[in-house]
């Protein structure tokens, strides 16, 4: 979700410069994807960590189980897909950044290594949260990956607080990232958001 903060821009010829900047299509394809499921991942997470509860009755504890089976299916994919989007971004650099102030560009280049930051750090700790409990990781309903470490039902509340925090600082962080698009969109007029759109063809 990182990839629309590279671009932000005040340029005085918004125009001009929306033909020059751009992302190919294969980093639009991960940023949009991972956008979709990180949302979605969290919700559902939302929905059965703090919605539902074990032992008030039979149908909520199911629902409970069924939402948390379906958040660690969705969200494991995060786990694979950002090992590929690194690896797709450290070969293919982002468009600059265009004329900001010090200041913004600063603080686009932290929003960028902080959203990237979380979508590691995020996953990770449910997938270590889970292995502690003595779970497997179920990925996308096809396969499951082994627990990161062994069984530790002692480390686990540590690590259901700590996945807790980093997954809502990572909803902050995302909202900080939509945020700051829509402003270089309706404030600035640049070409931020459009830099990244499917239909804005991208250059080689």
């Amino acid at each position: 979700m990182a990839s629309t903060l590279d671009t932000g821009s005040l340029s005085q010829n918004p125009a001009k410069a929306s033909k020059a900047r751009n992302f190919n299509p294969t980093s639009k394809f991960f940023h949009w994807l991972m956008a979709a499921i990180i949302i979605t991942a969290w919700i559902v997470g939302y929905y059965g960590g703090a919605m539902l509860h074990y032992g008030v009755s039979n149908i909520e504890t199911a629902q409970k189980i069924w939402a948390i089976t379906l958040h660690k299916n969705i969200a494991a994919t995060t786990l694979f897909l950002i090992a590929l989007r690194i690896i797709w971004r450290l070969f293919h650099s982002p468009p600059p950044l265009g004329e900001m102030p010090s200041v913004m560009k600063l603080a686009t280049h932290m929003g960028h290594w902080s959203l990237y930051f979380l979508m590691i750090a995020v996953p990770l700790s449910g997938w270590w949260n889970s292995s502690s409990a003595g779970y497997a990781i179920p990925v996308a309903g096809l396969f499951t990956i082994p627990g990161l470490g062994g069984k530790n039902p002692e480390l686990t509340p540590y690590l259901v607080t700590a996945h807790w925090f980093l997954s809502w600082a990572l909803l902050i962080v995302v909202a900080g990232h939509l945020a700051f698009a829509l402003k270089h969109h309706f404030i600035d007029k640049d070409d931020t958001i459009e830099a990244m759109m499917p239909n804005n063809h991208a250059r080689d």
